[in-house]
């Protein structure tokens, strides 16, 4: 499966390992998730890390959208880690339209993406 999930309830935290190409059976399994742990803490926060991305199926894209819409307001912080170029800079780019404070980090760094997300004041 190219999405992993993993939640940390004490730090009201769910990290995603995504690799290869996401389909939407991938995103149908993830989503009821990622919604359970915003009703169950509120706010959360969100580690993303990516490997060898081979992009999305299309049948993903609205659905991510409305997705985006609806509980974004929920994710006060999103680490997003990765040696694809590409990745943090279309990250960074969209991180300037969310309130999320959102942050990139490159793989080897991914224990500091989890120490910003713990605790990042």
């Amino acid at each position: 499966m190219p999405l992993t999930y993993r939640e940390d309830d004490a730090n009201k935290l769910i990290e995603l390992d995504v690799r290869g190409k996401i389909t939407k059976e991938d995103y149908d399994a993830i989503v009821p998730k990622v919604k359970a742990f915003i009703d169950k803490h509120g706010t959360i926060r969100m580690l993303e890390v990516v490997e060898d991305f081979e992009g999305f199926e299309t049948s993903v894209l609205w659905p991510g959208i409305k997705f985006d819409i609806q509980h974004l307001k929920y994710i006060s912080h999103v680490a997003v880690v990765s040696d694809t170029g590409w990745i943090g800079a279309l990250a960074k780019a969209a991180g300037s339209f969310m309130s999320t404070k959102l942050r990139t980090f490159e793989l080897d760094h991914l224990d500091d993406a989890r120490a910003w997300l713990r605790n990042p004041e």
